[in-house]
């Protein structure tokens, strides 16, 4: 749904104020407009700077759009900003130059950002202050401009590895002007795409996360080869922003300055996690070295342009020499042998302890009969460690079942030693993942599923 945003007015002002005067128990609330799932924008670690750094009296809600379905959902984000019936909007900096803001271009220039200790570089340094600039076209503040995921080739038909392999492809990509002349260059044909659907699609330029998100598998990511970053941008409406108190307005961009360091970490420990959940359904290839020069040297056209214009090109002289400064090395990709913190001390991503709650509405939902849904509700812990579980219900409830487990790629193995209406010694298998500490399970097609534990997900206790 589209977000009408109502700026809180402050204690003891007129109508004409700004906004001002708030205070924890009446605080300023402005809602965040952005996509259907905000985790993946690094919408929450802005709305928690935005908490911390106002005490409370600047608050953020994260509402979606909606418009998932939508090729080009993004542009109706910055409409509703634009138009004032949201206050706060946030989007891929991809978009821009599709609406003539050409000030985002030399951050997505082709083969350039190719890791995420340079994508801080440049988010922290001037240009990201340049770029923002642009949106002040057509009523807009840029806030914001935060990290993205690294977007690589995932080849469907084919692997995506050398120029060859780019001609006469059809490459799937969100709506950005610049990628679809990279690709153009490349000798690709770009074609917009819904997630979900890669159908006549030869390859996609996607991240793992995205991948393993929309459980897109059997194709070929290739690994050392960014094609470019996927910031992100939050852009108020103008006459909204003007609302605001000087320190209100101020606030807002430190905050997003704040945000850029926690927000990479949660996309390396979110991509991290992905890439193990992907190691058995996906193959993962590599450039050569000759390659991955071929491919830079075929868009050269592409940097032509850009240089062409000459606030662009200095940018772009910019960037390659934080890129210098910040590795002189070969960018590592994603990694099979390497995964998360825990992952890389030997702990798979699901061992640990988990908590959840099952309510009764939705374990009837899920098909169990009313009276074992009155007893299977309440709060639930289960423990997972060297190829054993426990579960356990609320402390003297006496519920609780104990067994073994296996584990292949995305699907877990449970026999039961104990527990109440099971079939001890059967096993039970379920689809998993561990997506920012939240552990989920789902129906395996063919097999009989445990079905309180597709009802609620589990957060990570430790």
């Amino acid at each position: 749904m589209a977000a009408v945003v109502a700026v809180a007015a402050g204690c003891g002002g007129s109508g004409g104020d700004k906004a001002g005067g708030a205070s924890q128990e009446h605080p300023v609330v402005l809602t965040l407009e952005g996509e259907d799932d905000p985790q993946f924008s690094g919408a929450p670690e802005f709305a928690q700077a935005v908490g911390r750094l106002s005490g409370g009296s600047l608050r953020i809600d994260l509402v979606p759009a909606g418009r998932s379905a939508q090729l080009e959902y993004e542009r109706g984000v910055i409409e509703d900003v634009r138009d004032g019936k949201a206050k706060l909007g946030i989007v891929g900096a991809r978009v821009w130059d599709t609406m003539g803001v050409r000030s985002f271009r030399a951050l997505l220039a082709p083969f350039l950002v190719d890791s995420y200790e340079l994508e801080r570089g440049v988010l922290e340094s001037p240009l990201a202050e340049q770029m923002l600039s642009g949106v002040e076209r057509g009523g807009l503040v840029g806030v914001a401009l935060l990290p993205g995921p690294l977007r690589r080739p995932l080849g469907i038909t084919r692997a995506l590895v050398g120029p060859s392999d780019y001609r006469g492809a059809t490459i799937g990509v969100r709506p950005a002007a610049l990628a679809g002349e990279a690709l153009r260059a490349l000798g690709s044909k770009p074609s917009g795409y819904v997630p979900g659907d890669l159908g006549g699609l030869d390859g996609a330029e996607l991240d793992p996360v995205t991948i393993a998100y929309n459980d897109y598998d059997r194709q070929a990511l290739t690994t050392n080869v960014v094609l470019w970053p996927k910031p992100y941008t939050i852009v108020m409406n103008r006459t909204a922003f003007d609302s605001l108190t000087d320190e209100q307005q101020k606030l807002l961009r430190r905050a997003g300055r704040e945000a850029i360091a926690p927000v990479l970490r949660q996309i390396e420990r979110d991509e991290a996690t992905a890439v193990g959940q992907l190691c058995t359904k996906l193959s993962f290839v590599t450039a050569t070295g000759r390659q991955r020069a071929a491919l830079r040297a075929v868009v050269q056209p592409v940097y032509a342009r850009l240089e062409g214009d000459l606030r662009l090109g200095g940018q772009l002289a910019a960037i390659e020499e934080l890129k210098r400064e910040a590795a002189p090395t070969v960018r590592a990709g994603p990694d099979c042998r390497r995964g998360t913190a825990r992952e890389a001390a030997g702990v798979p991503a699901l061992e640990g302890t988990w908590e959840t709650t099952w309510r009764r509405a939705a374990l009837i939902a899920e098909g169990i009969d009313p009276s074992d849904a009155a007893s299977l509700s309440g709060h639930h812990t289960a423990e997972f460690a060297d190829g054993r579980f426990r579960f356990r219900g609320d402390p003297g409830s006496g519920k609780s079942a104990v067994g073994t487990y296996s584990v292949q790629g995305d699907v877990i193995r449970l026999v039961f030693e104990t527990g109440a209406a099971l079939q001890l010694g059967r096993p039970y298998e379920l689809r998993w993942s561990v997506y920012r500490d939240a552990l989920m399970f789902s129906a395996v097609p063919g097999s009989e599923p445990l079905l309180a534990f597709l009802t609620a997900p589990y957060t990570r206790v430790r």
